[in-house]
């Protein structure tokens, strides 16, 4: 590798980093390097895998409008949709707002019609979203780095950069004795970012990761064909799973990042939240599983150059909707790569300036902009200021 010099070098291969690779490869020089011996080690390959718009505020609600037509028809190379129709049942007190987005009321009444198990002393209001369904997780991931790779980008796995410097050229990367050269680095790290800045000399910008339980049990009878079951208040979610029931508390422990395991404490939660919210009572536990989720302190993503060191990109705190929305935060990522205005619906332009990391770094970085500015065919770009 001694010599070898790209664009830029994506750290991550979980969805964020597929993503962005799959829109860049196309124009530049794209490596991505996942760590681990396998892709979706952590966050991505332990989704839950489920498309509900509403979830999240507005700002996610619209990225997953804009993921939307990939995800019902994605490119030839990946397939048939990665979405499946199935409603999802928001219920919870009756002093409750409705969800964010295209929902329609239901009564007490109709909603434990859908989900009989429901207790009527849980279902004060309750509002059906019928443009959702299962996502297929691990497709829409595998099909985003065959994207990148057929686009050009190299994909190595089992391979961890150490940063050494920026030459005031570019940055210098170790990878197993050996250094690469690159004009960018795109920080794609999930629960790790704030490490992966701090090893590039920037301060963090206040990423937090939580982990969350899963639990797999015997459905009711005659649920398989019902919706997917969500309290208003994230306490508890539902969702038919194979022959199963996927049960999940909407836990949140804040934790250093690691290789997340469900304890017993969270398999608990789970089960006493599926007791107190239906009369549903499995003899046990088939499976179970933990995720982090990995959130700035707003709850946004952080997409775009961090203008306090030349050619560092951002592409991380996507949290529990990473998956639901990589299609148009790959997009949006290319467009302030390369100092664009996004393609598509105006309001794509006000989510990009959103999500973008200045508004973690205080007045310093205000009103700084950056731009990759591609050199043609075979050669590496520059960073620009703007």
């Amino acid at each position: 590798m001694a010599g070898h010099r790209f664009d830029a070098v994506v750290l991550g291969g979980g969805v964020a980093g597929a993503a962005v690779a799959a829109s860049l490869a196309p124009r530049i020089r794209v490596l991505l390097l996942e760590k681990e011996a396998r892709l979706g080690a952590h966050a991505s390959g332990r989704s839950t895998g489920m498309y509900i718009p509403s979830y999240g505020g507005p700002v996610v609600r619209t990225l997953a409008e804009a993921s939307r037509p990939f995800l019902e028809r994605p490119p030839a190379e990946i397939g048939d949709a990665l979405v499946r129709p199935r409603p999802v049942l928001h219920f919870g007190p009756s002093d409750h707002p409705p969800p964010c987005g295209k929902v329609r009321p239901l009564t007490p009444r109709e909603a434990r019609d859908l989900c009989p198990v429901l207790r009527s002393s849980v279902v004060g209001a309750a509002w059906l979203e019928e443009e959702t369904g299962e996502l297929d997780a691990a497709r829409l991931h595998q099909g985003l780095i065959a994207m990148a790779s057929r686009r050009g980008a190299a994909v190595w796995l089992g391979t961890e950069a150490h940063i050494v410097s920026h030459d005031g050229e570019g940055w210098r990367l170790r990878l197993a004795g050996e250094e690469i050269v690159c004009r960018a680095i795109v920080n794609a790290t999930g629960a790790w970012a704030d490490e992966t800045a701090g090893r590039a000399g920037l301060p963090p910008l206040g990423l937090t990761s939580y982990r969350r339980t899963v639990v797999l049990v015997e459905a009711p009878p005659r649920s398989l064909d019902g919706p997917i079951v969500k309290h208003l208040g994230e306490r508890l979610y539902i969702r038919p799973f194979g022959a199963q029931w996927l049960v999940c508390p909407a836990d949140e422990t804040a934790c250093a990042p690691e290789d997340a395991v469900a304890d017993e404490a969270g398999v608990a939660l789970a089960m006493a939240r599926l007791g107190e919210m239906t009369t549903h009572a499995p003899p046990h536990v088939s499976r179970r599983w933990a995720g982090l989720r990995t959130f700035a302190p707003d709850r946004l993503p952080l997409v775009g150059w961090d203008g306090r060191a030349p050619g560092f990109f951002w592409m991380a705190g996507l949290g529990g909707f990473g998956l639901q929305t990589a299609p148009a935060l790959g997009a949006l990522a290319a467009a302030a790569f390369f100092g664009e205005t996004p393609a598509g619906p105006p309001d794509l332009a006000g989510v990009l300036q959103a999500l973008s990391p200045a508004r973690r770094m205080g007045c310093f970085a205000r009103g700084v902009g950056v731009a990759f500015r591609p050199q043609g065919p075979g050669s590496c770009g520059s960073v620009d200021g703007t």
